[in-house]
């Protein structure tokens, strides 16, 4: 393990805007178009209009021929540029702790150093779990985290996150509150994980790109672009000469799943053949979109994902894609997104069955709650169904059924999919199911 050449003074700056009374103003601003979005959205299903989704080829040949397409419009349309690998990556231990967990995991945080060859360098945290009984190398989940790494861990010497919080001033932290922190910990679900024999890998995702609209300054993107003002900075005319914002949060954050598996491939304490990447919310969105670009990820779990992620586009049911031309969110997706707004989802070139198609034949686990309506979990499910076609191109089984599960009735193959009781979130439920599917992927 090499130590950085050229350590950044200043990385351990906290990454805050740096105006963030400017970004909380933003927020504030959007408050009002998100009450409406959400007062206009239909929860009744008797209302969904009919819709047609675009065709998935009917052989394995011309799927491989429609593959490229379909990722350069999800790129144009949706995710924007996914960045490249940089030209060196780098890490340095940080912490070590051989009695994690109460004696049973060996505790790594790294920093994780991308450099390019022009100088530029980023930088963040990543911590890793590994069993203290492992007799070979186990293989791992690769989880983006909400909290910062220190969040949501029993172990209490976790170094704190450098990412901002809530409020764009303020580091995120997670409330003394211990029932809080309790739901934090079943979110990570570090002390199951290493029980049933996984390592598990995490970075908070604000420190790769922070969730803030001026969170582009501090990303990933600053390795590879100069200009990352916000939209809002950015002047009406040059909007009216055909300004494209082509960077987006989905993709650094994707970004960010693939370092981590570059990092993972230099720790041999792990089996970095052997991957799952799991994202709840806008990082199952993330998770997915890692999957699709990544072919490492053997197992894709993409959980509560919402708009951006699993559910289908073209269903007026829940939350709709004019979430993403909103500004406390519209820095997720490209500036191009909010051309299919407003009811325009139908001139979308694509839709997420053949997103979620890109997978294949890696194997994939997409969820829903029974109470998360916004996030459609019929619409999830069936854009999950639509693609399992793909998978039995290659010679799959997947879902193999239209008709809606039972809730916390897992079905499928080498796709899968769950309702479980609840609300939006991710549960020991959902890890249950998650480390069962990789005992059969990864022949534990």
């Amino acid at each position: 393990m090499k130590e950085p050449m050229h350590p950044d003074l200043h990385e351990n700056r906290p990454r805050v805007p740096d105006h963030p009374e400017l970004c909380e103003a933003v927020i504030h601003a959007s408050m009002l178009q998100e009450e409406e979005y959400f007062r206009r959205a239909n929860y009744d299903e008797s209302k969904v209009p009919p819709y047609t989704l675009p065709p998935i080829s009917d052989t394995l040949e011309q799927w491989e021929a429609q593959r490229a397409g379909i990722l350069q419009d999800a790129k144009d349309c949706l995710y924007g540029i996914v960045p490249p690998a940089p030209d060196k990556l780098e890490l340095k231990l940080l912490a070590e702790r051989k009695d994690a967990l109460d004696g049973t995991a060996l505790r790594r945080e790294y920093r994780i150093y991308c450099r390019m060859d022009n100088g530029r360098s980023f930088d963040f945290d990543m911590m890793l779990y590994v069993p203290a009984n492992a007799k070979t190398p186990p293989p791992v989940f690769v989880v983006e985290n909400f909290y910062g790494n220190q969040g949501s861990t029993p172990d209490l010497d976790v170094l704190p996150t450098r990412a901002p919080g809530r409020a764009p001033g303020n580091i995120c932290t997670v409330s003394e509150n211990p029932q809080r922190r309790a739901y934090a910990m079943d979110r990570m679900n570090y002390k199951e994980c290493i029980r049933r024999g996984y390592a598990i890998a995490t970075a908070c995702y604000g420190e790769i790109f922070p969730d803030n609209p001026d969170g582009a300054r501090r990303s990933c993107y600053s390795l590879y672009m100069d200009d990352l003002r916000p939209d809002y900075e950015v002047p009406v005319q040059e909007w009216k000469d055909g300004r494209r914002r082509d960077y987006a949060a989905y993709s650094g954050w994707a970004w960010g799943y693939s370092r981590m598996a570059d990092a993972l491939e230099q720790i041999p304490l792990v089996d970095a053949s052997k991957l799952a990447c799991v994202g709840q919310s806008r990082l199952g969105s993330a998770s997915m979109w890692a999957g699709i670009n990544d072919s490492r990820f053997g197992l894709v779990c993409v959980n509560n994902s919402g708009q951006g992620g699993a559910p289908l586009l073209r269903r007026h049911f829940g939350g709709r894609i004019d979430i993403l031309s909103i500004g406390r969110c519209s820095f997720w997706a490209c500036s191009s997104v909010i051309r299919y707004s407003a009811g325009r989802e139908y001139e979308l070139p694509f839709d997420t069955h053949q997103l979620l198609g890109l997978i294949a034949p890696r194997a994939l686990y997409v969820t829903s709650s029974s109470r998360d309506l916004n996030a459609d979990p019929h619409g999830t499910f069936l854009a999950t169904a639509h693609a399992s076609k793909v998978w039995n191109l290659y010679g799959h089984r997947g879902l193999e059924s239209f008709e809606m599960p039972p809730v916390d009735t897992p079905i499928g193959d080498r796709v899968r999919y769950h309702v479980k009781t609840g609300s939006h979130s991710i549960t020991p439920y959902d890890w249950e199911q998650f480390y069962s599917f990789a005992d059969e992927v990864f022949g534990k």
